[in-house]
């Protein structure tokens, strides 16, 4: 009898449970038969997995030389702790693991491998690794972790890290909330900044005004795929109605399927705006997305 294909899980068990009650999430997701989103309840294990996105050898790998390893980096972070440099080089892993895991980005792959007929196997398919030479570009960001004000709070999606250009542009950065409540940064540098030359600043923290969460919440669920979670203690009138609008209306770009030098930032993001609208037949536009994160104050950078 064949094996059948594993349960993959896209988003890690551990990052979910923040947003559960003692059973539930509360999900909003698009429903192919109704062509519509809907709301309703996801068992604490039954959300952030798919079956066959990837094979059984990558589902372990993932689990035993990522995940097992990046949890309690996961739980210092979440308890405002500095981390040190290989701790800082592990969790940029799992950042950029985290991007290419996704069902959207997985879609949007194979269909750039039979739009061009060019198929290359990753090295370390979903994984990474610490000899990775893209790390740097997360590592030597300045970090924040930003928490919400008491009456705002923080969704996850199917695409859980918002990603806002190719990872080697300085003006680029990552947002990814780790609890309903706080929010990991790897910041926009200046156009002098050298990704390659050790970052030695702390992490900062900072509280952000009433409202800002809800706009962070926009381009989350704007840039999901086909659902999103939250605490069921939020779910109420906004989100009915952002949520059920916006989810997935521009799925995050796959930024990752390319490699890219500044000068050929837009024609890299061309190719891939083609491969996403004929992926989701609809033409997508221009990629725009405010900017959502303080400024890192430039006497502290060392």
């Amino acid at each position: 009898m064949a094996k059948k294909k594993p349960l993959s899980h896209f988003v890690p068990k551990f990052s979910n449970k923040y947003w559960a009650d003692e059973s539930n999430f509360m999900s909003y997701f698009w429903c192919e038969y109704t062509t519509s989103v809907i709301k309703g309840t996801k068992g604490k294990k039954q959300w952030g997995r798919k079956r066959g996105l990837y094979t059984w050898a990558v589902e372990h790998s993932l689990d035993k030389d990522l995940e097992t390893k990046v949890a309690p980096i996961y739980e210092k972070l979440i308890t405002y702790n500095e981390l040190s440099k290989d701790e800082k080089f592990l969790w940029a892993q799992f950042l950029l693991s985290q991007l290419v895991r996704t069902p959207s980005y997985i879609e949007y792959e194979k269909k750039a491998v039979e739009l061009t007929g060019v198929e290359s196997e990753p090295k370390c398919d979903r994984v990474g690794c610490q000899e990775c030479f893209d790390l740097n570009y997360v590592v030597n960001r300045n970090w924040m972790l930003l928490k919400t004000h008491s009456e705002d709070y923080l969704v996850r999606t199917d695409n859980p890290i918002l990603q806002t250009g190719f990872i080697e542009l300085p003006d680029s950065y990552l947002i990814y909330p780790l609890t309903p409540h706080l929010c990991f940064v790897a910041t926009p540098m200046n156009d002098s900044w050298n990704p390659f030359e050790h970052n030695n600043n702390p992490i900062l923290g900072y509280q952000m005004p009433k409202g800002w969460a809800h706009m962070v919440n926009f381009y989350l669920a704007k840039s999901a795929y086909r659902s999103l979670i939250l605490s069921p203690e939020h779910a109420g009138v906004i989100s009915d109605t952002m949520f059920t609008d916006v989810l997935g209306s521009y799925t995050q770009p796959p930024f990752s399927l390319h490699v890219i030098e500044s000068a050929l930032a837009t024609s890299a993001f061309e190719s891939i705006r083609q491969i996403m609208s004929i992926a989701d037949d609809f033409d997508y536009p221009v990629w725009e997305i405010e900017r959502l994160t303080p400024d890192y104050p430039e006497n502290t950078i060392a």
